[in-house]
């Protein structure tokens, strides 16, 4: 008899309560295989299937008993699925950054069950990176379970501590000039099979690989904040990128019970390209004095149904962040409608850079980073 997590693929050989990567109860399980009799696709959420969509499996064991299964793994009719698979050991995934997505990243592989290692630039930011990974797991874990998962994490202050990685993701600054250099620099060190990803928001994929050594192991793998919570991540594809870089990707997204869409190398990819012209516009309307911000937020989520008007969105993303990927926008494309509004540079160049600097288009005070 085996307890296993269902949602996490992780299985214990005694009793236990819950999963200690997820939270989720755990099921006593006596087969090891089962085959998929039946599957439907989810789209309304309900009380613990929060995330949509989501399949609802119908499995049958060897001896024809019955159970069913929610999961974010699509599965055909017919396909076998093999729990003891759960025991084989996951990739080894590099995280380089330990700026605000590089440290959630970095805690929800561990979650995951993902053996991790963190890059940082010093044994000082080291110790602030792994406190704030501890901070963040904790608010979602009791305290032995948070134990229990950062035995998962190592951090290393050089390259060569990434060797070993099966996949790296880069969550550095979102700079060309910066990332270009990181990725050239763990080409040397890591594994010819190792796959080299970028949490980049809108940078060129290609521009990236010219860096490297294996530009067909190049690829986008765009987390949102706050990653525990946002379920997509955007799979984007550079002109090189190989068919296998791509499907270990989206088994890992799979995997980490989130959304994978692919996308086709191009500035700003799909969520960005959408979103920054209407962040811009909000602050022209702002700038022309059609409007407040406090009412051109209310009329975003009134009029428009969105959970956050489009000068809360831009002090949570951040406007230097902001600023940057439209500037990569209107560089690429050569169209006024990208040009980055004034009033975005001035806030930018006085500090108020959004949430994290405590102030932005709003002011939040002081704000633990």
């Amino acid at each position: 008899m085996k307890y296993c997590c269902l949602q996490c693929h992780k299985c214990w050989n005694h009793p236990v309560e819950k999963c200690i990567f997820c939270g989720q109860g755990v099921t006593p399980v006596e087969e090891t295989q089962y085959r998929v009799i039946g599957t439907s696709e989810v789209f309304v959420p309900s009380t613990g299937n929060e995330k949509v969509p989501y399949f609802v499996n119908i499995l049958e064991d060897l001896h024809g008993h019955k159970k069913i299964e929610k999961s974010f793994q699509k599965y055909e009719i017919g396909d076998i699925i093999d729990i003891q698979q759960n025991d084989v050991q996951r990739d080894q995934i590099g995280v380089i950054g330990t700026g605000l997505l590089g440290s959630q990243i970095a805690a929800y592989l561990i979650q995951y069950g993902y053996p991790t290692v963190l890059k940082t630039r010093s044994d000082d930011s080291a110790k602030k990176a792994v406190s704030k990974i501890q901070k963040q797991i904790a608010k979602r874990m009791s305290d032995a379970e948070t134990e229990a998962v950062l035995q998962s994490l190592t951090i290393t202050t050089d390259y060569s501590g990434l060797a070993d990685c099966d996949v790296i993701i880069e969550a550095a600054a979102e700079d060309m000039d910066i990332k270009r250099e990181i990725f050239h620099s763990i080409s040397q060190v890591c594994k010819p099979s190792t796959i080299l990803a970028t949490n980049s928001s809108s940078l060129s994929i290609d521009d990236l690989a010219g860096a490297t050594d294996r530009p067909e192991k190049c690829i986008g793998m765009h987390f949102f904040n706050p990653v525990h919570r946002m379920d997509l991540v955007e799979v984007v594809i550079g002109s090189m990128t190989s068919d296998a870089t791509k499907d270990s990707i989206i088994g890992i997204v799979t995997a980490l019970n989130k959304k994978p869409i692919i996308v086709q190398n191009s500035p700003g990819y799909v969520v960005n390209r959408l979103l920054l012209p209407q962040i811009n516009e909000a602050v022209l309307l702002l700038e022309e004095g059609v409007a407040s911000k406090e009412d051109i937020d209310s009329a975003i989520k009134l009029g428009l149904n969105h959970p956050m008007g489009p000068f809360q969105l831009a002090d949570f993303i951040g406007l230097d962040i902001c600023l940057s990927i439209l500037e990569v926008l209107y560089q690429e494309f050569n169209n006024p409608k990208y040009k980055p509004a004034q009033l975005l540079s001035d806030l930018i160049e006085q500090g108020k850079l959004g949430f994290k600097s405590g102030e932005g288009f709003y002011t939040y005070g002081k704000v633990n980073r």
